[in-house]
């Protein structure tokens, strides 16, 4: 029985308006850093592994990312990353937050700055955040799921997870949760795959 259902951040519940808003470069490498993340020494790859746990190793690593591709990161580009302002919701967000009630609500993200704030500002109810940054773990280890858990009071089978990821949201399973994966795009241009999602496991917008 479905007692919580947890959604994902970035991608899944809000997004970027569209990609014009990074050069055709940039958003090549982050599209695809494999290349880059491979030439990366051995402490450069272990702060790109932290990457999400502060917002010290979050700047260190992107700079690094991008500088392996023969880029630079404006300070810019950064800080807009990380203000609430630039984060929208989708269109089907609020839709699906009410759909789930009255179950717990939850959001797990591989995070490294407060996104509580991007809720407040659209009015969107959530019992608990379990971000990477706070809880000093990141998806997909099975502890920020569990903590995710934990925070909600519910057991990992009780428990939906919602997210566009297939690796680091597919852990999930790993974690004993169930898993609905959705297709993303930038705001603007993904249908309502988050209502498609909660039907699938039961849950439909009364």
């Amino acid at each position: 029985m479905i007692k919580a259902v947890v959604f994902d951040f970035a991608g899944t519940l809000f997004g970027r308006p569209t990609s014009r808003w990074l050069s055709p470069p940039h958003l090549s490498v982050l599209r695809a850093p494999a290349p880059y993340i491979a030439r990366m020494n051995a402490a450069e790859r272990a702060v790109w592994d932290a990457r999400d746990l502060t917002a010290l190793a979050n700047r260190s690593a992107y700079w690094t990312l991008f500088r392996l591709a023969g880029l630079t990161m404006p300070d810019s580009l950064f800080q807009r990353l990380h203000d609430p302002a630039f984060w929208l919701p989708y269109s089907d967000a609020a839709s699906a937050l009410a759909a789930v009630r009255p179950l717990k609500v939850g959001v797990l993200s591989n995070i490294s700055w407060d996104i509580r704030p991007v809720f407040a500002r659209e009015s969107l109810a959530v019992d608990a955040f379990a971000l990477s940054y706070e809880i000093g773990f990141s998806k997909p280890s099975i502890r920020a799921f569990d903590a995710a858990c934990v925070r909600l009071d519910v057991a990992p089978d009780e428990c939906l997870y919602v997210g566009d990821d297939p690796v680091s949201d597919g852990a999930a399973v790993a974690a004993g949760l169930r898993f609905a994966q959705i297709s993303t795009a930038p705001v603007g241009r993904r249908p309502p795959v988050l209502l498609e999602a909660l039907a699938r496991y039961g849950i439909a917008v009364s």
